[in-house]
């Protein structure tokens, strides 16, 4: 296995770990044990597509609530127990001059040595541009945090670190199929491979990449579809989810899954917004 495949089997992987709930359907995304939560933080907000509010709750006391979308966080729409919170209340849409602030209220809430806790609902005040707020990615370079280096914040203990919180991109009526969808999202979809349903064993992309999702889907199609069934709106429903990168760089793990048919992808870049377009007709 080359260098360049390790950061793309890392993020494979992460589909193995449990998701632990806690009372209320929050998800727990940082435990007690975690060098860094606010690490956690960030994946989950950079991993949200669509437009999306993300309550996250400390051990601690405190609570923030973010509008997200495209992997920007548009707004802060609450927030409890944290000092300071003022100069981002009540902003339409952060800017710049505001991610000073913003960042010392996520390092409030998601403190050292606490549980962190995800809720995620209906985006608050409306809109779901990519265009504005604060880029992830750019908050996470601002505290050197690699959203790509799982394992840079392991655990001091041996519990798993839970699968980072995706945002989940649901329908009810199918549409291309998932041949179609990978079409559809273009050649940032480096290598992708389905497994079931009516486009069982499709393929494209290098065949060392094809391979190590084969290899991934064979010992672990169970373990993903018990993830999907926690993102999606029940089991065995459809739903699509985009795992890792930056919001330019690296490489992402797409997920979706059909009917019977799961598609696994490696997509290049910065693909939300293909891949975004691409579900939603296939859904049409």
């Amino acid at each position: 296995m080359n260098k360049a495949t390790l950061p793309i089997v890392a993020r494979l992987h992460s589909l193995q770990a449990p998701i632990r709930l806690s009372p209320g359907g929050a998800r727990v995304i940082a435990e007690a044990g975690d060098r860094n939560p606010l690490a956690q933080l960030l994946r989950a907000a950079n991993e949200t597509m669509l437009g999306r509010s993300l309550q996250f709750d400390s051990a601690g006391g405190p609570s923030l609530t973010l509008d997200v979308s495209g992997r920007r966080v548009l707004r802060v729409s609450a927030a409890l127990g944290l000092a300071g919170s003022e100069s981002c209340l009540g902003v339409e849409v952060l800017e710049d001059e505001h991610k000073d602030d913003l960042i010392k209220l996520m390092q409030a809430v998601a403190a050292p040595r606490q549980e962190l806790r995800v809720t995620s609902g209906p985006i608050g005040r409306g809109g779901e541009e990519v265009s504005v707020g604060l880029p992830v990615a750019l908050l996470a370079d601002l505290v050197l945090i690699d959203l790509n280096d799982l394992a840079g914040d392991e655990p001091e203990e041996e519990a798993l670190v839970p699968a980072p919180v995706s945002d989940r991109m649901t329908g009810a009526t199918p549409g291309a199929g998932l041949a179609g969808f990978a079409e559809a999202v273009g050649p940032g979809l480096l290598a992708w491979l389905i497994t079931g349903g009516a486009d069982e064993g499709r393929s494209s992309g290098p065949e060392e990449m094809v391979s190590h999702l084969q290899g991934f889907l064979d010992d672990e199609r169970e373990a993903v579809d018990r993830q999907l069934d926690m993102l999606s709106a029940g089991p065995g429903a459809p739903v699509c989810v985009m795992l890792g990168a930056t919001l330019i760089e690296g490489h992402s793990i797409l997920v979706a899954r059909l009917d019977s048919g799961l598609l696994l992808g490696v997509v290049e870049g910065e693909g939300t917004g293909a891949a975004l377009a691409a579900w939603r007709g296939v859904l049409a």
